[in-house]
């Protein structure tokens, strides 16, 4: 029972009113070949069905366990699951996605065979639809084709730990021999050739407890607190092993944060990337340019969607486009950082810091 323990994963879940996705998540959990897990629903008491379900779940499988907590946030929630998994290992899932049958066996195999403190896999879009999954380009992709080849890259993970033939919790009594298409980033790699490339989910990753440690989300944040939380993790970690094999199914949400109208809390963005630009240009200082493009690419989303909002309201906001303008002007002051920019975007940051109502007016007629 101790061995068990010692080798469980624990799948931290939030959740705020999700009855109409969340049973299938969990199914999708259940149904795992590697079946050495614990769930922990995070609920912040929702009213539309969700907590029955969950409880009626737990009642099927010893293995959920929901916790009724306060409303305060999705950060708050993983915090407290994190402070109450029993489990070796850490995964993150949203309770409106899904994930791939064999998803937990091949990033436990990874860890195994590597070494790493982290596990990555890719991820397919998915319209929550049973053919309405996407590549990352939106393209629609999901064929026999490419369900054959999917399957295909699990499986050289899972043959070069055997188990295929041993079960799951043979993977710590093999002996690692590192799987065709599993590439190990040291941690300068993972920062610059991972992190900064558009890749700062904390979902699609198997984390070692011990890697993580007395790390936690920061709860001051409402978007970006993915990304601050692998960035906090970065001088925990040595080694992170990363695989094209598709696990986890992310929902496209339309009322995701990322594609409501502004509101001050978008502002958060910039805030966790001029976080994000301290600790990159003190420990990697050759990402200097990279990270500041980021945060005046950041800044100017954010400005854009004030630019979107009628004209009376667009004026209640003056304080964040002065703070946009700002954060472009310091990514932009940065070394490197013009020549890191996407090319439409260095046309833009000229027009926005020469003149910010201009640019604004002309971005809200265009989009509207």
């Amino acid at each position: 029972m101790e061995s068990k323990k010692q080798g469980r994963i624990s799948i931290i879940m939030p959740v705020y009113n999700g009855v109409s996705w969340i049973g299938e998540c969990i199914e999708s959990i259940r149904q795992q070949t590697d079946t050495n897990w614990e769930l922990l629903v995070l609920d912040d008491h929702s009213t539309d069905g969700t907590t029955e379900l969950v409880f009626k779940l737990a009642e099927e499988d010893s293995r959920i366990f929901p916790i009724l907590r306060q409303k305060n946030g999705v950060s708050a929630a993983r915090n407290e699951g994190l402070e109450k998994a029993q489990g070796e290992f850490i995964m993150f899932v949203d309770a409106d996605d899904k994930l791939d049958p064999q998803m937990l066996s091949v990033l436990r195999a990874m860890l195994g065979q590597t070494e790493s403190d982290l596990a990555v896999c890719d991820y397919y879009r998915w319209n929550g639809k049973p053919d309405g999954i996407y590549n990352r380009s939106e393209e629609l992709l999901k064929t026999d084709v490419e369900q054959e080849e999917n399957a295909a890259r699990a499986k050289k993970v899972l043959r070069a730990d055997g188990i295929e033939k041993a079960g799951a919790e043979a993977v710590s009594q093999q002996r690692a021999v590192r799987a065709e298409g599993v590439r190990v980033y040291n941690r300068s790699e993972y920062v610059s050739d991972y992190l900064l490339r558009g890749n700062t989910r904390c979902w699609s990753v198997l984390y070692r407890r011990s890697a993580i440690g007395q790390i936690r989300f920061r709860e001051d944040l409402s978007i970006g607190e993915d990304m601050m939380f692998l960035m906090d993790l970065l001088m925990q970690i040595s080694s992170v092993s990363i695989t094209a094999y598709r696990g986890y199914f992310y929902r496209i949400n339309e009322q995701g944060a990322m594609l409501k109208p502004f509101k001050p809390s978008y502002m958060d963005e910039i805030k966790s990337w001029e976080l994000a630009c301290r600790l990159v240009e003190k420990e990697f200082p050759s990402q200097k340019g990279r990270v500041y493009s980021i945060l005046a690419v950041s800044a100017m989303l954010a400005a854009g969607k004030i630019a979107r909002l009628p004209g009376a309201e667009r004026k209640k906001y003056q304080a964040e486009v002065v703070q946009c303008r700002s954060a472009v002007q310091k990514g932009l002051a940065a070394y490197g950082a013009k020549e890191e920019l996407p090319k439409g975007y260095r046309i833009k940051t000229m027009l926005f810091t020469a003149c910010p109502a201009l640019y604004l007016a002309l971005y809200h007629h265009w989009k509207n």
